[in-house]
């Protein structure tokens, strides 16, 4: 490209220019190639997930699959909302729960991209490959039908189960209805292998708000789904999503007006600050963040009082301030439910619970707890009776930047404290392996398992106790914990993992708040794992060529805004 073309971003910006050429004028802009064209209205996003061409759209086949572009295609299920903390329906027009019954209605005018209705059949046919999988929905599900008419399923339970349960795991944002049966009928008798290996590029048929174009190296294209059943909300004709495989990348793309939207996006302070005034940030729980794992087996940290002081010792806001003060929240309280949600779920017992200091560090509760299980300090550091400091290695993964200044802050906290420790910082296989075969003491975790079913507690406190990403390494075992009563007189003993399985079960409310707060209490006096702050996601939008709600509409509360807002007609050119 000559230099003499330099000059045309003073005519039209390359937003602009992408929206006149499409993805192949936003190439050659890049790298003088070729030509082509797009009619009508372009929204411009991203996808950081791979290279197009080297990606699929199968969902059950979780490497490379993208999902930026695969829930543009495919319709969920339902939504949970984060504003207003209940669910929307989406593919569904109704679900109804009986005992041990589950009836999923599907909308009348929900249609894969070729006018042909979507069925209970093909939602049978995912269900069941699902169960080769060994999906989440097969914990609760013994058998799945077809109801009265070719619009309803019908799935058995193993149990009388928790409608909140099962309705956060066919809501959960992975979840896309996509088993288009002339495609997926032929893996039904085959092993689970075959449709986890089993990559969807030729034919790709959805049922979402867009259908696939095309995909080059350089971007995926979608286009108005005129099968939507709610088409006429959609007021533009083309969805861009450019190959931008880097943060910096994506930043970039938004503060030099070639992105309208980003899916999710991390931009600290200093770039948010430099962003334009068209570029919008919408923060959504991300109910993941930074944490402490304890190896139960050890000597010291297997020890609650020692696990206690740990927590003691910890400032949770310092962490937050230094690791992301735009998108991290300190746990207010040590509950093992995410921060937003603690408030709502414990009520009024929400005061009983120890805080640790969420905004200090509180030495002298520390150091009473140490000397009450033998241990005193000397020379600066705190050791056991021959001597040997407390302390060891603590391990952090390599490469998260944000989670190495949060390790940097938590152990420096400690060793101001009179901890001995010494950063472990590992490569992730490495990292994840430590905690698999328990080779470790004390390290940095995620102490959330992550989505919008974390909102519901019964998620996190049963991933707490177990830990399944690292197959129990933390050694905590199951069985009964006497721990200080609720009151503060006396004591409670409680099993804990089968307290929070007995919710699963459970359709009484209260009855199943009741006993989520006894669990989360086990979680603040015993410290399975210590929660210090969860993290925001961010979503980016702009209003210089686009109409979006406005900040205080709720519809921003799904994830993802960029996924919600185009088909509730909350994302229009504004020259509509």
């Amino acid at each position: 490209m000559s230099r003499a073309t330099d000059g045309y971003g003073d005519v039209i910006n390359r937003r602009q220019f992408v929206k006149l050429t499409g993805v192949s004028g936003a190439a050659a802009l890049a790298g003088c190639m070729g030509g082509g064209s797009s009619s009508g209205t372009t929204l411009t996003g991203a996808t950081n997930l791979g290279v197009p061409t080297n990606m699929h759209l199968n969902p059950m086949a979780t490497q490379n699959y993208d999902w930026t572009a695969g829930n543009h295609i495919f319709e969920r299920f339902a939504a949970y909302n984060f504003s207003t903390q209940e669910f929307e329906l989406a593919g569904l027009e109704d679900w109804s729960f009986e005992d041990e019954t589950v009836t999923l209605t599907l909308r009348d005018g929900l249609k894969w991209d070729t006018g042909d209705d979507v069925t209970a059949g093909d939602v049978i046919t995912q269900f069941r490959l699902m169960k080769k999988t060994e999906a989440t929905l097969w914990d609760f599900a013994d058998s799945v039908e077809e109801g009265e008419n070719d619009k309803t399923v019908v799935i058995t339970l193993s149990n009388p189960s928790n409608p909140e349960i099962i309705k956060h795991t066919l809501a959960n944002g992975d979840l896309r209805i996509h088993g288009y049966q002339p495609v997926y009928n032929e893996f039904l008798d085959k092993d689970a292998s075959a449709v986890q290996e089993f990559k969807w590029e030729e034919d790709v048929h959805g049922n979402g708000p867009f259908t696939l174009e095309s995909k080059n190296d350089q971007a995926w294209t979608l286009s108005r789904n005129e099968h939507f059943y709610d088409a006429d909300n959609i007021t533009f004709d083309t969805y861009e999503l450019l190959s931008r495989q880097e943060n910096t990348a994506l930043q970039q793309g938004l503060m030099g007006g070639e992105l309208d939207v980003v899916t999710s996006m991390f931009a600290p302070p200093k770039i948010v600050d430099n962003f334009p005034d068209q570029v919008e940030e919408v923060t959504l729980p991300a109910n993941w963040g930074y944490g402490i794992i304890f190896n139960h087996d050890d000597e010291v940290f297997g020890n609650r009082k020692v696990r206690q002081a740990v927590a003691h010792v910890i400032n949770r806001q310092q962490v937050a301030d230094n690791a992301g003060p735009r998108t991290k929240n300190p746990a207010p309280k040590v509950t093992g439910i995410p921060p937003a949600d603690q408030e709502s779920w414990l009520g009024d017992a929400y005061d009983s619970f120890e805080s640790y200091g969420a905004e200090a560090t509180q030495s002298e509760a520390a150091a009473t707890l140490l000397r009450e299980v033998g241990y005193s300090k000397s020379g600066g550091t705190w050791r056991d009776d021959t001597g040997n400091a407390i302390g060891g290695s603590y391990l952090t993964p390599a490469g998260w930047t944000d989670w190495t200044t949060a390790t940097n802050t938590v152990v420096d906290q400690l060793n101001s404290f009179g901890f001995d420790f010494e950063i472990s910082s590992v490569p992730g296989g490495d990292f994840f392996g430590a905690y698999t075969d328990s080779n470790f003491k004390m390290g940095a975790f995620y102490w959330l398992p992550g989505g919008a079913r974390s909102s519901y507690p019964y998620f996190p406190l049963r991933w707490q106790l177990t830990i399944p990403d690292v197959g129990g390494g933390h050694n905590f075992t199951e069985g009964e914990y006497t721990v200080p009563a609720m009151d503060g007189s006396g004591e409670m003993t409680l099993n804990p993992f089968e307290e929070i399985r007995s919710v699963a079960t459970m359709r009484d409310e209260a009855q199943a708040s009741e006993t989520i707060t006894r669990v989360a209490w086990h979680n603040n006096q015993n410290l399975p794992v210590l929660g210090l702050v969860a993290k925001q996601d961010q979503a980016w939008l702009t209003t210089d060529e686009w109409d979006i709600a406005s900040a205080d509409d709720s519809a921003r509360g799904v994830k993802w805004p960029s996924h919600w807002l185009p088909k509730q007609g909350k994302l229009n050119p504004s020259n509509r």
